[in-house]
């Protein structure tokens, strides 16, 4: 039975924390808009302030719905959903905050070096309620391993964004200035950014949502240099082994299925071929 609350009961705090993923569900002024229900889960990247205020480490996508929507309104949807032990689903209603990489508010909760390669922003949500219901319906699953992928990926484009600037560093020393770099007849100056870079991927893909919306506003124009660590470490490579047992799983039934099926088959086959030549015998003794 559904149940409601002012603030997270400090009871289920800890359940909150063994949760492996969550979702986030916004929505545009617009009642033309697209809905953006959005799964999230990288351990580590979710937090519990208190009882009444939550946050998360937004990670870069090709999308920037969530950020896009809560910058315009406000509204933000958080929800849990057990999968293994007693059944449950929690969803956390309130107002939505977004903090861009590189403003005093992303620092002051992510420092540099607790940050996660692909880290774009920081979405905090104030609660005003919460509610639990039962969840019977939904199925148990084992959680095997987190992917890398996006790890491993973009920790190489901040790798790509600390070669840019460390050679835009370089030439101001060279020309003894501190002048922004000018390209021909631009006025604009001319960021380190590559085109193999992070910041370069958030001003060529979230600047707005699906809606024109604005997304990332000043993150791809910030200052602040990506940790060299985390952007040379090792982030391996998804365990393929995972889907691929799966897969197997699929298949030995069918090819189990296949052969017990031509077992079967040559063994009616064998019957009616004895009872065959068994009445042809019995024919020939009676003639």
């Amino acid at each position: 039975m559904v149940q409601f609350f002012t603030e997270i009961p400090k009871a289920l705090i800890p359940w909150i924390k063994e949760q492996k993923m969550f979702w986030v569900a916004t929505a545009p002024l617009s009642e033309s808009g697209h809905v953006n229900v959005s799964p999230k889960g990288y351990e580590g990247t979710f937090h519990v302030k208190d009882e009444t205020t939550v946050w998360y480490e937004d990670m870069t996508g090709s999308g920037i719905e969530t950020l896009a929507h809560v910058r315009e309104n406000g509204r933000l949807t958080i929800m849990f959903c057990a999968f293994e032990g007693p059944p449950r689903i929690m969803r956390l209603f309130g107002d939505g905050q977004a903090f861009e990489f590189g403003t005093p508010e992303y620092d002051s909760l992510i420092p540099l070096d607790k940050r996660q390669p692909g880290s774009r922003s920081v979405i905090l949500l104030k609660i005003h309620k919460v509610s639990t219901s039962c969840g019977y319906s939904i199925p148990f699953y084992t959680f095997k391993c987190n992917r890398v992928r996006l790890h491993a990926g973009m920790a190489r484009k901040e790798g790509e964004d600390i070669k840019a600037e460390a050679s835009i560093d370089a030439y101001f020393k060279s020309n003894n200035t501190s002048e922004p770099v000018k390209k021909g007849n631009d006025s604009e100056a001319l960021l380190p950014l590559t085109d193999k870079g992070l910041k370069w991927y958030w001003k060529s893909k979230n600047v707005q949502s699906i809606d024109g919306l604005p997304g990332l506003q000043t993150a791809y124009t910030s200052k602040k240099i990506f940790d060299n660590v985390i952007a040379a470490k090792d982030w391996g490579k998804d365990d393929e082994s995972v889907s691929r047992s799966s897969s197997q799983v699929v298949e030995k039934p069918l090819l189990q299925h296949w052969v017990d099926t031509k077992i079967a088959v040559g063994f009616i086959l064998g019957v009616f071929a004895c009872g065959l030549w068994v009445n042809l015998v019995g024919l020939k003794v009676k003639i």
